[in-house]
């Protein structure tokens, strides 16, 4: 079960998650997303993108939206093949000690 850690870079899931923040994702290799989950991706165009699965279509293809109102949805990227997840966020975490 590989482990990640990810910076969260954009304002897309924000403000659940702000830039700067860390997330630590779970990949099991026969992983099954469900919808509202919040995942890590490597998106050929987008490069690696924080969304939450919104849809998930009969062929597996997922559609993903970020909870920022300005945030980039499948509606523009597309839908993204399962493959293509990094894994699923299990936890979350801010450096800011203020």
């Amino acid at each position: 079960m590989p482990i990640g850690l990810y910076r969260v870079n954009g304002v897309s899931m924000s403000p659940g998650l702000a830039p700067g923040d860390y997330v630590v994702t779970l990949k099991r290799w026969r992983s099954r997303y469900c919808v509202g989950d919040i995942v890590v991706a490597q998106h050929p165009h987008y490069g690696r993108i924080i969304k939450r699965i919104c849809k998930i279509q009969p062929d597996g293809m997922l559609w993903l939206e970020g909870t920022h109102p300005d945030s980039t949805s499948s509606k523009k990227m597309g839908l993204l093949r399962r493959e293509l997840i990094q894994g699923r966020v299990i936890h979350s975490f801010s450096q800011d000690t203020r």
